[in-house]
């Protein structure tokens, strides 16, 4: 398998760090989703966005939840990172939600944080700071465990980590503003798993 896409991305990464906790061989190409390099992208993905992973046979995934959860399916119900049915799953498909919601509002505020600064729209970027945050202080809150819902590694852990991660990264103002000492906990534990230490930003 081939990934494309650059850690820095949280999408890409996640699905990065999903690949080799399943110990899965796969090729990355970290090809950076903007520039020149849009036209590289766009052979694997029209909307030139990341991660794509390319599969042994050639048929293409795009969308880093589509692809987390066909690698649930390579690993089997026994490894999966996700409950394969009933309430659990829903459950953390919910929490899931609000995470990756909460990744998309400090993707917005980083990429508006590029602009030229008479060009930047101070208003989007304290609402998209607000959600962000608010999403994080939610999941924070619903930390049961070692683990983000008890005591076994899931999808869940390994976005949410890859997603604060990226906070702590490229956008220090949520950062600062976030209140998050259980979710924290959990992103120091997982750093030390070699799936993250294999992915670095």
């Amino acid at each position: 398998m081939i990934l494309i896409g650059r850690y820095l991305s949280p999408f890409v990464r996640r699905v990065g760090a999903t690949l080799h906790h399943f110990g899965m061989e796969f090729e990355h190409r970290p090809i950076r989703a903007g520039g020149a390099d849009q036209d590289e992208i766009r052979k694997s993905n029209p909307t030139g966005r990341v991660p794509v992973l390319i599969l042994d046979d050639g048929e293409i995934l795009a969308d880093s939840a589509v692809i987390v959860d066909y690698l649930d399916y390579l690993a089997g119900p026994e490894r999966a990172l996700m409950p394969q049915s009933g309430w659990e799953r829903y459950r953390m498909l919910s929490l899931l939600s609000i995470s990756t919601a909460a990744a998309e509002k400090v993707v917005a505020a980083y990429m508006e944080r590029t602009r030229p600064e008479e060009n930047q729209d101070e208003p989007s970027i304290e609402n998209a700071v607000r959600q962000a945050k608010d999403g994080f202080e939610y999941l924070n809150a619903a930390v049961v465990g070692p683990w983000m819902i008890g005591d076994k590694l899931t999808q869940l852990d390994i976005s949410t980590v890859a997603y604060v991660e990226f906070v702590n990264h490229s956008v220090p103002e949520i950062k600062e503003a976030m209140d998050c000492p259980k979710l924290n906990a959990v992103i120091e534990r997982a750093l030390e798993l070699p799936a993250f230490q294999k992915t670095p930003i």
